[in-house]
């Protein structure tokens, strides 16, 4: 899926994986819709996480999280 599926995924509740991603690992929208928060319950900020994650090869390649 793409970036932006993988938002709305997550919008809906759902965790999502990226091929980078190790086997483990995962993201999610916790409460406050401008965070994110990581399969160790870290709370990350959305401007944060996206702006280390600009290039063209993030765009592609999301998924479902399916444990």
């Amino acid at each position: 899926m793409t970036k932006q599926e993988a938002i709305e995924a997550m919008k809906q509740g759902e965790k999502v994986t990226h091929r980078f991603f190790t086997p483990d690992e995962w993201i999610a929208i916790s409460e406050n819709i401008y965070c994110l928060t990581d399969e160790s319950g870290c709370i990350i900020n959305t401007r944060e996480f996206w702006s280390y994650r600009t290039d063209e090869s993030w765009n592609t390649d999301w998924s479902i999280y399916k444990k």
